[in-house]
């Protein structure tokens, strides 16, 4: 998946939830509470990587931070239904 149509789809699930929301579901404020949750744990993988890194160390902490944003995409998923 391109990083351009990852940022569409999440977009697309932001607009889907204000809608039910606006609609009266209320369990859709609840999934909107969980993709604020699961957007700052994405934000806090992203900033793994530092200046004294080495190839090894990056390559290893990009493949922890791989198997959480499988798991990330995943509770994404179970939101959209």
């Amino acid at each position: 998946m391109k990083t351009e149509e990852l940022f569409d789809s999440v977009e697309e699930l932001l607009l889907d939830l204000l809608a039910r929301i606006d609609d009266g579901d209320a369990e859709a404020l609840e999934d909107l509470k969980k993709v604020k949750k699961y957007i700052g744990e994405l934000n806090d993988m992203l900033n793994v990587v530092d200046e004294n890194d080495d190839m090894e160390s990056i390559k290893k902490k990009f493949d922890a931070l791989n198997d959480k944003f499988e798991k990330f995409l995943m509770a994404v998923v179970k939101v959209v239904g």
